[in-house]
């Protein structure tokens, strides 16, 4: 496990001898570049110190594995461990939680002395659960990786703009330790003229983070401000880093119209993030933090680009680590070496599990209707909910938020209707409502997708 100490974005020795169009690409080089082999050694040596540890600390894993009639000396190898580790999910925690009156959900193996902090997950899927952790783990080792790989370099300010509870401020330790300078602020679009006026003082080289809220907020102060251009005040701007939700084809090309290269940015089951690199060809899961399978409904492993549910293991959480969390995301891997020339694993997000909503008999995921209720300027916000009373239905039933009215609603809802069916092979039928009746349910990239009225 990762010890606390002191990092820096300076860049270890070595990448001098990667290829000159290469150079300085990787922060950590040995590892992330260590051939495949040797990565899953590693893996298994992680686990293997691990589980014992785990086993007797976690009430919650102790109770799991004591019911399933396993301990760690059945586990001597990875393909044991997949053989035999029970699962655990959100809703094994939050049942913990509330059967013990334990507030971290039997997960925390810690001392208490050593915790710096008890964050929270987002909640969009249900109340949210607990993420205990102290200084110097996963999610930072994860962050100096991807920020050295966008170009940032100790001596640097960037931007810090946070919109969930999970690290909080607890992530300015890492800034310093690495030689950065956060420029703190909500993650408020009502701040966004006191974001800009520091970003053209101080020109930060990374935006951290954009979601779609910031994006609508950005584009209609360039709107009301047409003195300002986007490409003089993010000149300074190496990398945009987008997450929240999948950014949608118009949000992508609105900054890149700015001169801003966005890097998606997601989460791993709640281990660590996971970001694009700059091939831009799915997110890669770093397997020395983390061991990442993708299952079927019957938990048996899917091949390789195939679809298949994402299944996490800490292996470098010394506070609360997950072991064997089934995440309820749909996802598709790939290990094959990447142009960056990382070895770990790319993956790519479909959306979650229970949001996927059967039409005539076929499979619809929110990302399918965001591209299309985007496209209409009435709605580009993309404020939407898919309606499902059941989980298969004849006809796909949308709540569409608008902003304005180009002639009639009736008009605007026989557009959508006609262009998202005409796109999806299925019935449509448009519930039209204002855009602030939506988001009262929350902001924009946290408006639960699916409903069931």
């Amino acid at each position: 496990m990762t010890d606390a100490v002191a990092l820096t974005i300076d860049g270890p020795a070595g990448d001098e001898d990667l290829d000159p169009g290469e150079a300085r690409a990787h922060f950590d080089p040995y590892i992330e570049t260590l051939p495949r082999a040797a990565l899953r050694s590693l893996q298994e040596g992680r686990l293997l110190g691990l589980l014992p540890i785990v086993y007797e600390k976690s009430a919650l894993i102790r109770r799991l594995w004591d019911a399933a009639g396993i301990t760690p000396s059945d586990i001597r190898s990875l393909d044991d461990y997949f053989a035999k580790a029970p699962f655990i999910d959100k809703d094994a925690i939050r049942q913990h939680r509330d059967r013990f009156n334990d507030p971290v959900g039997g997960l925390q193996i810690a001392d208490q002395a050593d915790l710096q902090v008890i964050g929270f997950t987002s909640g969009t899927t249900g109340d949210p659960t607990p993420v205990p952790s102290g200084k110097t783990g996963a999610i930072e080792t994860e962050l100096l990786r991807e920020f050295w790989h966008m170009g940032a370099r100790a001596g640097d300010y960037v931007t810090y703009m946070m919109f969930t509870f999970r690290g909080g401020q607890t992530r300015l330790a890492f800034f310093g330790d690495a030689g950065l300078t956060p420029i703190v602020m909500p993650h408020d679009p009502g701040d966004l003229p006191l974001m800009i006026e520091a970003i053209e003082t101080y020109r930060p080289t990374i935006f951290y983070m954009l979601s779609t809220p910031m994006i609508i907020g950005l584009e209609k102060y360039f709107e009301a401000h047409p003195d300002k251009d986007p490409r003089k005040v993010f000149a300074s701007i190496k990398a945009g880093v987008f997450g929240g939700e999948p950014m949608s084809p118009r949000f992508a090309a609105l900054a890149k119209s700015w001169g801003i290269e966005i890097f998606d940015y997601t989460t791993l089951g709640d281990i660590a993030g996971a970001m694009e690199c700059r091939a831009h060809n799915g997110f890669h899961a770093w397997e020395d933090l983390a061991l990442v399978e993708c299952l079927d409904d019957a938990g048996k492993p899917v091949p390789d680009g195939q679809i298949g549910e994402m299944v996490v293991t800490s292996l470098d959480d010394p506070w609360a680590p997950l072991v064997r969390y089934r995440t309820g995301d749909l996802c598709r891997l790939d290990r094959t070496l990447c142009r960056c020339g990382r070895t770990h694993l790319r993956y790519w997000t479909l959306g979650r599990k229970g949001d996927q909503t059967v039409v005539k008999g076929k499979p619809i995921l929110p990302r399918d209707v965001q591209r299309l209720v985007e496209q209409h300027p009435e709605t580009k916000t993309c404020l939407f909910q898919i309606i499902r009373p059941q989980a298969a239905m004849a006809v796909l039933r949308l709540r569409v938020g608008y902003e304005t009215v180009r002639d009639s609603l009736a008009a605007l809802s026989a557009r959508l209707a006609e262009s998202i069916g005409g796109e999806l092979g299925v019935p449509v039928e448009i519930d039209l409502v204002p855009a602030e009746e939506l988001l009262k349910l929350g902001p924009p990239q946290k408006i639960p997708r699916v409903t069931v009225k």
